[in-house]
């Protein structure tokens, strides 16, 4: 999906054409028209920023029964048929399903609809429907859109900077310190994503992560972090020594496919970097869809020589039944159970003692997140945690001050 900006008097599709794409008028006004038997165009609606039009396209590949052109310089959000379908196939398979059954049955019932209202606005639809009897009232709330319009609008030019970022590499990653227990040594860090915006400054990942699954962006965000910790990596071994790692975030769409394995694999060559300090943190989500094939994927990673950590271990869906399934190295206990170690009744407690037993029996290394007291890691300490990481070492450092933090141990240690 990307936006263009048309001239005043551009011809966006008229009537005959094939429905490939829908709009979204993000600045401009947009005239849809209609052939009269005289043949003089009559004006049916006119649009403004926030509009979508041509909608039909996406779920009716009958041709155009209208034209659209714009009355002034228009910026207009292009989205073809097939990145719908793109979309609607990475949703849970059962939303699948059901929104493709609810298109297609619209898309049926449309065909019985008047065309003066198949060709009118939005407002005037419900104005017309509204006038048969017996209408549900959650009919009409199905078009109450204007909020809806926002936020799609929204979406599409949040999912533009992304790839226009992407481009620029305005992406970096901050590095989290992960340090050892009982030693309080430095392991390594987790290369956590930054996005440098040139107009809203430093952008934090729930802003923006979310928009990226959902378009697919995320991918290219995991392959330029990989990229980039390869990159400094070597400046980070020649400070620290040899043996740190650095973890670095895989979402769960790379395990659709086994076409991360390759991606990995020729990152790691070009760069010359050493599997050993590669660390990939996936979640309990990332495998559950095709268990099968998530396993195939870790496999092949492994094989590369890079470990795998499990993150916010106890938080999804069967964890218990993914230690003996899966090829991972490492469990990073979630924040939200070390937030409940000296809670009454001490059930943070006895969570993480269990889940650093259960870790010796499967012989993995535990991390302990979201560490922000010293009582913390003494607890830890005693339940025998191999790792912490958290507020009470530091904050996410870009690399400078990364590079301070190795030279200058902070007085904790």
């Amino acid at each position: 999906m990307k936006r263009h900006i048309f001239p005043a008097g551009t011809l966006l599709f008229k009537e005959g054409d094939p429905r490939e794409c829908a709009y979204l008028i993000d600045r401009g006004e947009v005239h849809i028209t209609e052939r009269t038997d005289r043949g003089a165009e009559k004006v049916l609606c006119i649009l403004n920023e926030g509009e979508i039009f041509g909608e039909m396209a996406l779920i009716d590949t009958t041709p155009r029964t209208a034209s659209a052109i714009t009355a002034e310089e228009s910026e207009i959000f292009v989205m073809p048929r097939q990145a719908l379908e793109n979309r609607i196939s990475g949703l849970d398979p059962i939303v699948s399903l059901l929104v493709s059954l609810l298109i297609e049955r619209y898309s049926v019932t449309r065909k019985h609809l008047p065309e003066s209202i198949k060709q009118g606005h939005i407002g005037d639809f419900i104005l017309k429907v509204s006038r048969y009897e017996n209408l549900p009232d959650d009919l009409l709330r199905l078009y109450d859109t204007a909020e809806k319009r926002e936020v799609a609008r929204q979406e599409l030019k949040l999912e533009e900077e992304l790839r226009a970022g992407l481009d620029r590499r305005e992406f970096i990653p901050y590095l989290q310190p992960i340090i050892t227990l009982p030693g309080l040594q430095l392991a390594g860090f987790e290369a956590l994503i930054r996005w440098q915006h040139p107009e809203k400054g430093l952008v934090f990942p729930d802003q923006f992560i979310p928009v990226a699954e959902r378009t697919n962006v995320v991918q290219d965000l995991d392959r330029m972090m990989l990229e980039q910790v390869c990159e400094i990596l070597p400046v980070l071994l020649k400070k620290a020594g040899p043996d740190i790692f650095v973890s670095v975030n895989l979402s769960g769409i790379n395990f659709e496919t086994g076409d991360v394995v390759q991606t990995v694999a020729e990152i790691l060559r070009k760069s010359k970097t050493n599997p050993h300090n590669i660390k990939f943190e996936i979640t309990e989500s990332a495998l559950i869809g095709d268990p099968a094939l998530a396993e195939d994927v870790l496999q092949g990673l492994k094989a590369l020589g890079v470990s795998i950590a499990l993150d916010d271990f106890g938080t999804g869906y069967s964890s218990l039944g993914y230690l003996h399934k899966f090829s991972i190295d490492t469990l990073k206990i979630d924040r939200s159970f070390v937030m409940q170690l000296h809670d009454n009744g001490n059930r943070g407690l006895d969570i993480i003692r269990a889940i650093v037993g259960l870790a010796r029996n499967f012989k993995l290394e535990v991390v302990a997140e979201g560490i922000e007291k010293e009582r913390d890691v003494v607890a830890l300490n005693s339940l025998g945690c191999d790792f912490a990481q958290g507020y009470l070492f530091s904050k996410p450092l870009p690399l400078s001050d990364a590079l301070t933090f190795i030279e200058t141990p902070p007085s904790w240690t």
